[in-house]
């Protein structure tokens, strides 16, 4: 019995440093694995078993063994927490920080083909218009230059819808991608459940779900709750209750033109998300490109309102007709003008009838007023902080405009910070988190040898019992025969 028993403790040995080595193995193929927690095999020994008692009536016992009772992975939920709540912020500020950058790109002040640079050559054209010498080279380089403004500021204006239609897209995406990972969360809850029913630990499975999890972190502002099935909520409404899945869904909203909205599935109501990658799409869609777009409108409607108020007073040198500059594309009759209908007037293709005299022709071809008068107009407070106000204005034209990109430069410059200190917080702790989690290789490779001379070591027990059982069945009592 004692030879068969050492027998058996050597087998376990055997066993349980395979079991180790295996794990091992298993750690150092994911070391680069995103997400991996590294795992190892905890041991335990085995029930000792009774062999007698001594004479003192004390029970006597002897060890079996040993057991691979567990494989557990190194986790810190604390440390998943924090990170999760981190991600919120930074997934905001990110992508906050994108689509700033995006509209710095439509407004492109510092090309040629930018508003800006528009406008000095549409003020210069009129400089040289407003001299004495001004005469039909003058005239067309006013044309030129106004039907360049003009197309700048139809180009950014379509920019800016294409820009609100890209956003609109992402959220669609972004969307989709947070009810694909919420479904497979609750795919994992159910396998991980039903793993662990038979007391073993999922771990690969805990490691994909914990990782999906840390993405949605950056999308929404989320709850997590439980260890073997995991409760999620968005906005204290649960997406994944075990198995039970709750959607969201992208539909079009009539008072937004038809971008979308969000709602739930189940029932329709109205999703609010507070929080991530999917808030700061509906900013900046919604009211960074609002802000914007309406204080650069105010500006068009201002410099259309100007110039013709002073132009339709004027005269060219071919007759007596009084034009305004800039029409309403749609709308010729109507007076009001923005950047998404502004035009130039297409009765000033002839130059001669662009407006630079107060006087009527035909002794007005020196006569350079109205010129003059349009020329100031671009050192005339005409605007206050966000909008078009003659009476009480602030800033001129190249003032208000330099104001707008300042503001925006200055979103971005916030929206940068904040996702750098966002960034800078959450590399701290995933390094805190990596030095618990991730695996080492030279750990590793330490645990290989330790667990490979402990397996060498089994296998010469195993192999000390063989030669005993050896003695025992084939030369024990065969002296004398």
């Amino acid at each position: 019995m004692s030879s068969f028993g050492g027998l058996s403790i050597a087998v376990s040995g055997l066993f349980a440093q395979q079991r180790s080595l295996d794990v091992t193995g298993h750690n150092i193929s994911n070391v680069n694995t995103i997400g991996y927690s590294r795992q190892s095999v905890i041991h335990a020994s085995s029930s000792p078993q009774q062999i007698g008692w001594t004479r003192a009536g004390v029970k006597m016992g002897k060890g079996t063994g040993v057991d691979a009772v567990l494989i557990m992975q190194y986790r810190d939920e604390f440390l998943d927490n924090k990170i999760r709540r981190i991600n919120k912020d930074l997934g905001y500020w990110t992508a906050k920080q994108s689509g700033i950058e995006d509209m710095e790109g439509i407004f492109n002040d510092f090309s040629d083909e930018g508003i800006q640079s528009a406008m000095n050559n549409f003020w210069n054209a009129w400089d040289q218009l407003s001299k004495p010498t001004g005469r039909l080279t003058s005239r067309a380089l006013v044309k030129e230059s106004a039907i360049a403004l003009v197309e700048s500021i139809k180009n950014t204006d379509q920019l800016l819808k294409d820009y609100r239609a890209d956003k609109d897209r992402e959220i669609v995406e972004n969307v989709d991608r947070i009810n694909q990972i919420t479904k497979r969360v609750a795919e994992l809850n159910g396998l991980v459940q039903k793993v662990e029913t038979s007391g073993a630990i999922a771990n690969d499975f805990r490691d994909e779900r914990n990782l999906l999890i840390d993405e949605l972190s950056t999308l929404a502002n989320i709850q997590v709750s439980g260890s073997k099935s995991v409760t999620i909520l968005i906005e204290g409404r649960a997406v994944v209750d075990y198995g039970v899945v709750e959607q969201l869904k992208a539909v079009p909203d009539p008072s937004k033109n038809g971008l979308v909205k969000l709602v739930w599935e189940g029932d329709n109501q109205p999703a609010s998300i507070e929080g991530g990658k999917i808030k700061a799409l509906f900013d900046t869609r919604d009211e960074l490109v609002d802000k914007f777009r309406t204080r650069l409108d105010e500006m068009i409607k201002g410099l259309a309102a100007e110039i013709n108020k002073i132009h339709i007073s004027g005269y060219g040198v071919r007759d007596d007709i009084q034009r305004k500059f800039f029409i309403n594309g749609g709308d010729p009759d109507s007076d009001f003008i923005d950047m998404s209908n502004i035009a130039f007037n297409p009765e000033l293709n002839e130059y001669d009838n662009i407006a630079a005299a107060i006087t009527p022709p035909p002794y007005n071809a020196e006569d350079n007023k109205i010129a003059l008068k349009i020329l100031e107009l671009r050192s005339g407070k005409v605007f206050g902080e966000e909008a078009y106000d003659s009476a009480g204005g602030k800033y001129n034209f190249d003032e208000y405009y330099r104001n707008i990109i300042l503001d925006l430069g200055k979103a971005g410059m916030e929206a940068a910070i904040n996702a750098e200190a966002q960034s800078s917080m959450v590399i701290e702790l995933e390094n805190k988190k990596g030095a618990i989690m991730g695996v080492s290789m030279d750990e590793e490779m330490g645990n290989l040898i330790k667990f490979e001379h402990s397996y060498n070591a089994s296998a010469r027990m195993v192999n000390v019992m063989d030669e005993m059982l050896e003695i025992i069945v084939n030369k024990l009592g065969i002296v004398g025969r």
